[in-house]
């Protein structure tokens, strides 16, 4: 799973489009401007995908046996299928049945973010960027899941065939 989305065209495509906002609003201005600087933030974004996938969906996942994928309801009550979508980052299934504490997102995304510490610039570096990534992690956790459980929906209703 980790190895199919590191590779996969759309997350490639994506990361390029992110480290393209990025060198417009100049983020990471160590990387400084023109070519250069984007493929420096296009290198990091790529490593920030990779590493997060690795420590996330496998390193952490496998060891301690928690299921990192997203199982959409798909029907019911709204109320019940958005609640899903928000708790999903903090709560995840686990390998044996049931439910625990998401701690291999949580592990993955400190792991991650630490790891970034090696290649970003001098003033993105140390505890503070780096607890901030994490707590930035969250909440895009809960969009990429709401997109997740509610998308086809959406994609159906406005792309129907006539």
């Amino acid at each position: 799973m980790f190895v199919r989305n590191a590779a996969d065209p759309f997350t490639l495509g994506y990361t390029a489009f992110e480290a393209g906002l990025a060198h417009a609003n100049n983020d990471l201005a160590g990387y400084g401007a023109g070519a250069a600087g984007y493929g420096k933030r296009l290198g990091a974004g790529l490593a920030d995908e990779t590493s997060n996938g690795f420590f996330r969906t496998y390193l952490f996942s496998s060891l301690l046996h928690q299921d990192p994928r997203y199982f959409r309801r798909g029907s019911g009550p709204l109320t019940k299928r958005l609640t899903h979508a928000l708790i999903r980052p903090l709560i995840t299934e686990k390998d044996s049945g049931g439910h625990a504490f998401n701690w291999s997102g949580l592990f993955g995304n400190i792991a991650s973010s630490s790891l970034s510490n090696a290649y970003y610039p001098a003033g993105d570096r140390g505890f503070r960027p780096t607890f901030e990534r994490v707590a930035f992690a969250i909440p895009s956790s809960v969009i990429d899941h709401l997109i997740d459980e509610f998308g086809p929906d959406l994609e159906k209703h406005f792309l129907r065939k006539r």
